[in-house]
Formats: C-alpha cells, sequence, structure tokens
C-alpha cells in the first residue's frame, strides 16, 4: 500500500480496529492502534494523529470512550444478546441450508467483534441441525419482494414431499398469484397471496416453491377484495391462525377439564394477551378469543381430554365427528 492511500483511509481503520477490537473490558491504547494498522492495514503513523483523528470520530458523533486505561467504541450496532438471538433464529430454521447458515452465522458474529466471535465459537454445531438442502429460499425471498415493490404477478411450482423425500409439484401447470406479503410463522416462511377469480387470501410455504418468475401482469390490489380494505394486519393474522389455514374468523368460546398444567401460557403464546380468561373452580379455566375455526379445529384436539369447546356449535359438532373418526382406527 503506498503512502497516499494510507493517509486517506487512516480515520477509517482506525474505526474498524475499534470496532472489531474494543469494549469495555478490552480498551486499546495508542500503542495497541498503531500496531493494528501495521498488521492488519500495512499502515504506519504516529500517536499524534491517533490522538487527531479519534478526537475527528468523536467529534462525528462516534460514541468512543477515553480513560487512562485507553480507549474504546462504546456504541455497538448489536449487543450480545441482540446477536445470539440472530444466530439461534438462523440455526433454528431448517429452510436455510448448512452453506448459507454458515455464511449468515459468519457475517452476523463479524458485527460483534473479535471477542464476540470468541464467544460464540461454541455455539454452532451444523451437524446437530436439520437442514434443508436448497439453495432457492433466498432467491425466492428476493424475487418476491421484488415483486411485491413492482405490484407484479408471479408464476411457480408448488410442491410437497414425496415417499422418497423429494419435493415434487402438485399440479403440472404453474400456478400464477398476486403477492401481498411475507411473514414468519411458526418456524416458516409465509408468503400472502391471491388467485384471480378467487376472494380470500391463500398462505403459502416459500421452501415449498420451484421455479419462481416475475411476470408482466400487473397484481391485482389487496384493497380491491372485500375485508382487506385497509390491508393485512400480520399482528391479528399471527393471533387468530394457530394454523395456516384461511377461513372467517369467529368467536370461539373453550374451558379447560382435569386440571391440566400451563393452558393460560399455551393459549397466551398462541393467541397472545387479547384472549378473555375466566378462573373456574379445580384449577380450570375458560377462554374466549377470536381466530379462524378451521385452524382452532386441530389446535384444540391436540389437547385430547384436556379442553372442550363450548361454541360455536359447529366447531363442537365437527371435533365430535373427528374423535369418532380417531375411535375408529383404533377399534
Amino acid at each position: 500500500m503506498d503512502n497516499f492511500e494510507p493517509k486517506k483511509l487512516l480515520i477509517l481503520r482506525i474505526l474498524q480496529i475499534l470496532t472489531e477490537f474494543s469494549d469495555c473490558d478490552h480498551k486499546l491504547r495508542q500503542n495497541d492502534i498503531i500496531s493494528l494498522l501495521r498488521i492488519q492495514y500495512g499502515i504506519e503513523c504516529e500517536r499524534k494523529a491517533i490522538a487527531r483523528n479519534i478526537e475527528f470520530l468523536q467529534t462525528a458523533g462516534y460514541d468512543i470512550v477515553a480513560d487512562n486505561n485507553g480507549v474504546y467504541l462504546a456504541e455497538k450496532k448489536f449487543e450480545t444478546g441482540e446477536l445470539r438471538l440472530l444466530i439461534d433464529s438462523v440455526l433454528s430454521n431448517r429452510n436455510i441450508c448448512k452453506t448459507h447458515t454458515k455464511e449468515l452465522i459468519k457475517k452476523i458474529s463479524e458485527e460483534g467483534g473479535k471477542y464476540f466471535k470468541n464467544y460464540a465459537k461454541h455455539v454452532v454445531n451444523l451437524d446437530d441441525w436439520q437442514k434443508d438442502d436448497s439453495f432457492d429460499f433466498f432467491y425466492n425471498i428476493e424475487l418476491l419482494c421484488e415483486a411485491i415493490e413492482k405490484n407484479v404477478k408471479v408464476e411457480f411450482f408448488y410442491n410437497h414431499y414425496g415417499a422418497d423425500k423429494k419435493l415434487k409439484h402438485t399440479r403440472e401447470k404453474k400456478t400464477i398469484a398476486n403477492p401481498y406479503q411475507l411473514f414468519l410463522k411458526n418456524g416458516h416462511y409465509y408468503f400472502a397471496c391471491n388467485y384471480d377469480g378467487y376472494e380470500n387470501i391463500v398462505y403459502l410455504r416459500i421452501d415449498r416453491i420451484t421455479d419462481l418468475r416475475l411476470t408482466e401482469l400487473h397484481a391485482k390490489s389487496l384493497k380491491e377484495m372485500q375485508g382487506y380494505e385497509n390491508g393485512l394486519n400480520l399482528g391479528k393474522l399471527y393471533n387468530r391462525l394457530p394454523y395456516m389455514f384461511e377461513d372467517t374468523p369467529v368467536r370461539i368460546e373453550f374451558i379447560t377439564a382435569n386440571g391440566v398444567e400451563n393452558m393460560v401460557d399455551n393459549v397466551i403464546d398462541w393467541f397472545g394477551r387479547e384472549v378473555e380468561i375466566s378462573e373456574l373452580e379445580g384449577g380450570n379455566y375458560k377462554f374466549v378469543l377470536t381466530a379462524s375455526p378451521r385452524a382452532m379445529r386441530f389446535w384444540i384436539l391436540q389437547f385430547g381430554k384436556y379442553v372442550k369447546v363450548l361454541s360455536p356449535q359447529t366447531l363442537v359438532e365437527q371435533i365430535k365427528n373427528d374423535i369418532e373418526e380417531m375411535k375408529k382406527l383404533y377399534d
């Protein structure tokens, strides 16, 4: 590196060193910075230049703290707990292949500097995580975001798994849809869309999509559909659809039986804090909420003898019929 370039880059390199190598527990003296500039970037400079450029950075608004023990960058983009949360989110998402998982975790760790990277080494063991092999996941997300931004329709094959554990097309022809929103639910990434000729929203798994393409066709506006004049409210969507079945949300009442533990925790985890809760005798509870009856049918069944639906009656009859059909399977 020649003499001109280091002078231009010096203040940037000092900021990079403070970001990478300093925190409140690891302060850098001027000699430390001089040494790191030489080792990392091949830049030679004097102590006065270090002090002067640190003052420039402080004047520019960077939260650089200096005392008798050295200097450090106090303001970080992410705290340790935030970085761990991001890494764990990447690890737990099975749609992200191992190659992309490694790349993402590396990028996230770099935001925490040298000492976070050392701290995070023990966190990752990809052999213990189930990951898909597809490299299209992020590409599909980018294309869907672009389609939503340009307000154009998309076409793709939607798939399901066969007994050979490979994706197979659910239909011979490509699906054409109006895309509206992307969101994460129950550990899977979905996009909300609509098919021409229908007035409902469909929720499709992005990891089940292949051969995605943007069209030049203008997408139908979400606000044109009844019930979506104000757009798609993701907050209400999360609470009303424990599983991604779309129908009209209704008022649902159910009670617990046999003194089941932690039911209040379960209900709030799934449906949020707007649920009405009444305490009954024997350690039981009554819950009132608004949700999809199709989705609630499966949510209720998972608790077996511990939950009883009171209303609506159509849901009560559906669950009673499901129980009878289940009994036949075991008779």
